[in-house]
This record gives C-alpha cells, structure tokens and sequence, in this order.
C-alpha cells in the first residue's frame, strides 16, 4: 500500500515536471525569455519547498533550468549567485558590480523594505545610519559592512570554492532588472500583461 508521504511525493514531482514543460514550451514559442522562464521556475521552487519530500526528485529539465543561477546556501534556503549575473556585465571583475550597485540609494531602500518584511531581526535604526553615512563621498557602504550593520539577511557572501555573492530570489530579480535595462522592461511588460488577464 502507497503511503501518504509517497502519494505526496508523487505529486509534487508530477506538478514540477509539468511546470517545467510549460516553462520550456513557452520559451520555445518565444511567449517568455528563458530568464523569465528561470526567475518563475525558482520563486516557484522556493515557495514548494519540494526537496524536503522524502522521494522527490527534479527532472532534468528542472535541474538544466535552475542550474544556471541557482546555488543551495541552507537546508530551508535557495538563493541565487549575484556574482554570476553580475558576470554577464563584467566577466573579470563581478563583484565591482555588485559594489556599484550597493552604492545606489534606490537599491539601499529596496533592500530596507525587503529586510522589514522579510527579516524580523533586520536592525533599521542602522540602515538610516548607513544611508545618512552614503551621503559623505568618503563613505563606501560595502556587503560586510551592511550585513554586520542591519543583520540583513536577505544578501549573503560565501568565501572559497563556489564562494560569491548570492540573494533571496526577489532581491537578484531587482539586481538583475539594474543590471540589465532589456530584462527590466520584460518584467513590466509580463506585469502589465498579467494585470490586464485579471
């Protein structure tokens, strides 16, 4: 007899493959961008948190879609490296990328607003303090020093092998909309489609 906990398993790996067929078929047909086919097939991961189903297993679909950007930090977390999408701008030196895009007072309150949502540790009274420090040119607000800071936990840094950079999947969609203007109109035009459908 098939167990609940086996019946659950098998669900979900029939709802993941068929999810990314519709993905796959949809960049085929040119009705969606392979990255947004990537940015959908990873928030959706992150909500299922499927590998926790004992049985579960991703189809290679699935793994060819998510393997791109996609790095496992903890058991309960899936972050996406913003060092290699910071690779498409810079090859040779990602993580001036992504100290540029720190340096944005825009990026500084996007990252607040992500933190108080998403974070109930997340210190504000040091990001004001942050923000007030940005304004003297001989400031230069670093990841380290944002993370020390807030306890922001939304970006974080690995060192070594498979090191980088690598954040909640809503916060390298923002990185790459800065990163890449052609990406950030895709994303308002699939917005702006999808609210008219409602």
């Amino acid at each position: 007899m098939v167990s609940e906990e086996e019946k659950r398993a098998e669900a979900i790996w029939t709802y993941c493959i068929s999810r990314e067929k519709i993905l796959k078929h949809l960049v085929s047909k040119d009705l969606m961008t392979q990255d947004l086919a990537d940015t959908l097939s990873e928030r959706m991961l992150e909500q299922l948190n499927a590998s926790f189903v004992p049985g579960f297993r991703r189809s290679s679909i699935g793994e060819a879609m998510i393997a791109k950007h996609i790095q496992i930090i903890s058991p309960d977390d899936t972050y996406i490296s913003l060092t290699e999408i910071a690779r498409q701008k810079n090859t040779d030196a990602p993580s001036y990328v992504i100290q540029s895009w720190l340096r944005d007072y825009g990026t500084i309150e996007f990252l607040r607003l992500w933190e108080k949502e998403s974070n109930p540790k997340f210190v504000d009274e040091a990001c004001t303090a942050l923000i007030e420090r940005m304004k003297s040119s001989s400031f230069t607000l670093t990841l380290k020093q944002w993370i020390a800071n807030t306890g922001a936990a939304g970006i974080t840094s690995k060192q070594g092998k498979n090191g980088g950079t690598f954040a909640h999947p809503d916060i390298a969609c923002e990185f790459s909309m800065w990163i890449d203007p052609a990406y950030r109109l895709d994303v308002v035009k699939k917005f702006r489609m999808a609210s008219i459908e409602k």
